[in-house]
């Protein structure tokens, strides 16, 4: 039944535009790498600008939990989900009862009179309903995954940095009136810049002043106030290590079918999430992520003799390269992009090349300028230059599996660069 008024509702949403742009959670066309990408190119924009962006990372206190009912109807209803639908939504909210159960005590069942249901199906629907106007007057950037939530406003001046606080104390206000309670202990502010000497403010939320941070983890993505990627690939890279060895401990007698899988299910996807907005371009960086790869082939071959070669090992598997797979993805995302089987626009100052050479294809696009690191290496313009050099096959390409088919088999080709070398 519920998948049933999820259908009806989202139908209801989506013919009428309800939802706000912004707002990319549980939603169809959208993701957290569409988020990550739409929010570190603004970044990395500004950076190529020689400017200054303060963002300012928000956390919601248990958010789920603390949607009250009675308000939540009042915006269903303003957003036109009325009759047998609201009744429906009423009935499934209420009479709900929940109890604490610790070390065998059981504690007397208390009614709930906020919250969404855990785990339901309907239920993040409802949250995104239920916040959908939180960025209302607000003149700064936001940018929204569910309850995770992003402020940033490029800063020319004071009268920026006052305007950020007023859409800080615009957002308090919001969280007064709907219950909707700021954790400030979690919330962040971040400055991007290359600048030696920023412009430093200190930022408040609901009177309290917002931690002042180097580095903060966005949708699983540690972003650093200079826009390099190291920390976050030392983080992956430490982890990744740690459930390799974790493989390495249990599956020694399995076969080598047995660890490949393993190692493709459970080690590399952490090598890669997010690495569309993430690539990194430093030489040092890359091949680090390399010998994680490396040190699975060995395990799933079990050769761990110093004279084999690490490279060969990964060849003989049939795995490409991490910095390959890397670039396929940054590919396939801006396939979708230019094909609109993902819900991104491309940016105003990205258009079509005026000048298509008698080898290019038809689709060229015109290269971004770029003077820094990184942004020549952020999604768009690394992704431009790739696109530009893949056959007419490829970019022609009726489906995303024909596309990334013949996009793998160009980009071994080309070597694409890294940093000032080629790889």
């Amino acid at each position: 039944m519920e998948h049933i008024m999820l259908s009806h509702i989202s139908k209801h949403v989506a013919s009428n535009n309800i939802l706000i742009d912004e707002q990319h959670g549980f939603r169809q066309k959208l993701s957290t790498i569409t988020q990550l990408i739409s929010a570190t190119h603004d970044w990395a924009h500004t950076l190529q600008l020689r400017g200054q962006t303060d963002v300012i990372f928000l956390d919601f206190r248990k958010a789920f939990d603390r949607v009250p009912h009675h308000r939540l109807n009042i915006k269903l209803q303003y957003y036109g989900i009325t009759g047998d639908t609201l009744n429906w939504i009423k009935s499934l909210l209420t009479d709900r009862q929940q109890a604490v159960i610790l070390n065998g005590s059981h504690s007397t069942w208390r009614p709930v009179t906020s919250g969404v249901p855990q785990g339901s199906v309907i239920g993040p629907a409802l949250f995104l309903l239920y916040i959908n106007d939180i960025n209302a007057n607000i003149k700064s950037n936001m940018r929204l995954f569910a309850d995770d939530s992003v402020i940033y406003r490029a800063i020319h001046n004071e009268e920026d940095h006052n305007s950020l606080q007023h859409d800080l104390d615009m957002l308090a206000d919001w969280s007064t009136k709907w219950l909707m309670e700021f954790n400030i202990q979690k919330c962040a502010t971040l400055t991007i810049t290359r600048k030696h000497k920023p412009s430093l403010r200190e930022y408040e939320l609901l009177n309290k002043s917002i931690p002042r941070v180097d580095e903060y983890k966005y949708l699983g993505v540690i972003v650093s106030k200079d826009l390099r990627w190291n920390a976050h690939c030392q983080a992956i890279l430490h982890k990744a290590s740690k459930t390799l060895g974790l493989l390495r401990r249990t599956l020694a007698p399995c076969s080598k079918e047995v660890k490949s899988r393993a190692y493709q299910a459970l080690v590399r996807p952490q090598l890669e999430y997010g690495s569309e907005a993430w690539n990194p371009y430093n030489i040092t960086t890359v091949q680090g992520l390399e010998r994680v790869q490396k040190a699975a082939a060995r395990f799933v071959h079990k050769d761990y003799r110093w004279h084999t070669s690490g490279t060969a090992l990964v060849s003989r598997l049939g795995w490409d390269t991490l910095h390959t797979r890397r670039l396929t993805a940054q590919c396939t995302m801006y396939y979708k992009v230019h094909y609109n089987i993902v819900n991104m626009s491309l940016p105003p100052f990205i258009t079509q090349a005026t000048y298509i050479g008698r080898h290019d294809h038809g689709l060229k696009y015109a290269l971004p300028e770029a003077t820094i690191d990184p942004f020549r290496f952020s999604f768009y313009p690394r992704s431009i230059w790739v696109w530009n050099h893949l056959p007419y096959t490829a970019v022609t390409a009726p489906t995303v599996s024909i596309f990334q088919k013949a996009a793998l088999l160009a980009i071994k080709r080309m070597q694409p660069p890294v940093g000032s070398k080629m790889l």
